[in-house]
């Protein structure tokens, strides 16, 4: 059973007046934020009434290794400055400012009553912190108060990858990728003018149309792997002052996508300095020869002249060539076996144990049965030639003489790696080719920016799979041969495959050699591709193997223990440890 209910004449008034209200409310209220909202901003802006313009700076992007170490990154830390004549002179100000910045108030009190008249502190602050500190200034009308970032970069790494990385100073990049990566790490500021609220905060819908939102700079994610970098670092140094060379690098990459897993160089400098200021090259030019620098290759040049041989069938792995010592590629021209004990002669030799002893006699005649067209269509598609696309700054090309007037003799110097030059890291990823079943591979740096992966580059066949496992069998002679040039770089219970070079530089203003090694970790499925190369040794040694041997051992020692490779013969490792000592390949992460 219903009920009717009948309301009174003065509440349906009321209630129609409040609606009347409302709506007059509602509607004085678009007024002002549309209608009348540039009038309004106008007469603030003169009066400068809760008004404020600030710019919102974007934070720098990092830059980080591939196992997600920071390589490169802010500080945050502010530079807060007090003009101590233009802040109230009160106990509360100074304590709401200490509350906000994390500084003592009786500092800020001492300071004011001593008559200074500013002063700055360098201060660890959170975005909350800062943000707490810009109200505080609009809410006390405190315009003695500025904080900004300080922009100082950290790198971890130190001179390990600061020749790489590269460094920033005064706020502006100096080199490396800081430099060269500088337009997608710097981001932009923003901009915000318009009313505030008495506590400074601005109110959304009196923004001036001028305002913009800041944009933070991108993170940069590259290849290298921040373990594999600090021992490459260890190791090129121990290299270069042992041997008192000029300077000298070492590259680990992996040869079936071309990333760059460690890229160290020496020397290098510290990019921050033990007070905490800005590092400075101070007499180093940050100069990085794993990519600026043009070298020639050397004997391990060989391998890459056996597999285009081999290749082309010009070549067997059953041929005898007889070395006597010297070879004449044309009547007046002379070129010279050394086999590091003397006697240059290496008698006969298959292409096998020609890799394993070095031998120029046969390298010079495999590059001669190929020809100068062939072989040199062979090294551009390698990309020795030319620059590679690192993203890095100041990166060379490689260099070949197609005006030489001696062609045959400049063919037979090219196939034991002289009157070429290329960079390191091109060398490299022309050597990975061989473990990548014979395509050609592209030196890669940058993995990624923000979070979108960068592209790997298509590959495209040099060579057979087969004849890139039949060359990668006669570097592990060079290890494993007793006769090898490399015997004594084994490590107990692994295959490695590898090949010594000794270039003697020659030339206007040139001297001394270029000592290196080029490997594969393990022979067989390589994981790893490792070059090691030495420039200008003067300590009395020059042989690749005695002088960039070592460095070479070591990166594969830490290379076997980083990615955990299994051993080939677990029995051989068991019998190293057993003879009482500990193979290194386990203790070298400890040294």
């Amino acid at each position: 059973m219903s009920e009717n209910v009948s309301l009174s004449p003065h509440i349906v008034w009321t209630g129609r007046a409040m609606a009347g209200l409302f709506a007059v409310a509602a509607f004085s209220q678009i007024k002002l934020q549309t209608v009348e909202r540039k009038h309004t901003l106008e007469l603030a802006d003169k009066t400068k009434r809760f008004t404020s313009t600030r710019v919102d700076p974007a934070r720098r992007g990092s830059i980080f290794s591939r196992d997600g170490k920071p390589l490169a990154q802010d500080e945050d830390s502010f530079d807060l400055n007090v003009q101590f004549d233009k802040v109230p002179k009160s106990e509360a100000f100074f304590m709401a400012l200490a509350s906000a910045s994390g500084i003592p108030a009786s500092e800020f009190q001492t300071l004011s009553e001593s008559g200074e008249k500013q002063r700055s502190w360098r201060q660890p602050m959170s975005a909350a912190q800062f943000a707490e500190v810009d109200n505080l200034k609009t809410e006390w009308r405190a315009d003695g108060v500025s904080c900004a970032r300080t922009g100082r970069r950290t790198y971890p790494l130190g001179e390990a990858a600061s020749c790489l990385v590269g460094f920033v100073q005064e706020k502006k990049p100096i080199l490396g990728l800081e430099k060269s990566q500088w337009s997608l790490l710097e981001g932009q500021n923003g901009f915000k003018s318009g009313l505030t609220d008495k506590h400074g905060a601005f109110l959304p819908t009196r923004l001036d149309k001028k305002s913009t939102d800041r944009k933070d700079g991108a993170n940069v994610t590259i290849t290298i792997d921040s373990d594999l970098q600090a021992v490459a670092s260890q190791a090129i140094r121990q290299a270069v002052e042992s041997n008192k060379a000029e300077n000298g690098v070492a590259l680990v990459m992996d040869p079936r996508t071309g990333d760059v897993l460690a890229m160290a160089n020496w020397p290098s400098f510290a990019p921050n300095l033990p007070d905490g200021s800005e590092g400075d090259l101070k007499g180093n030019s940050g100069y990085n020869p794993s990519y600026m620098a043009q070298l020639e290759p050397g004997s391990t040049f060989k391998i890459l002249t056996l597999a285009k041989g081999l290749d082309t069938g010009k070549v067997r792995m059953d041929d005898i060539i007889h070395c006597p010592g010297e070879y004449h590629p044309t009547p007046k021209t002379r070129i010279r076996c050394d086999n590091h004990h003397g006697n240059r002669a290496h008698g006969d030799v298959t292409p096998t144990t020609a890799i394993s002893r070095s031998c120029n006699v046969a390298a010079a005649t495999w590059a001669l049965r190929v020809g100068r067209d062939d072989f040199m269509q062979y090294v551009r598609d390698l990309g020795l030639l030319s620059r590679s696309n690192l993203g890095v700054p100041q990166q060379a090309h490689g260099n070949f003489n197609y005006a030489e007037p001696s062609k045959i003799l400049q063919l037979a110097t090219v196939g034991f790696g002289q009157s070429i030059t290329c960079t390191p890291v091109t060398l490299l990823g022309a050597f990975s080719m061989l473990a990548n079943d014979g395509k050609s591979v592209t030196p890669r740096l940058i993995k990624k920016i923000g979070n979108v992966e960068t592209t790997i580059a298509p590959s495209k066949p040099v060579i057979r799979p087969e004849t890139a496992s039949e060359v990668l069998s006669c570097m592990e002679a060079v290890i494993e041969s007793d006769a090898g040039t490399g015997k004594e770089l084994r490590i107990p219970g692994y295959r490695l495959g590898g090949k010594t070079g000794t270039a003697q530089k020659v030339g206007k203003g040139m001297k001394g050699y270029v000592s290196n090694f080029v490997g594969f970790v393990p022979a067989d499925h390589p994981q790893a591709a490792i070059l090691v190369m030495v420039n200008n040794p003067t300590g009395g040694k020059y042989y690749g193997a005695t002088v960039a041997g070592p460095a070479f051992k070591r990166l594969a020692q830490e290379v076997i223990r980083r990615f955990r490779i299994p051993p080939s013969d677990p029995n051989a490792v068991l019998s190293h440890k057993s003879s009482g000592t500990i193979a290194q390949a386990e203790t070298s992460s400890h040294q």
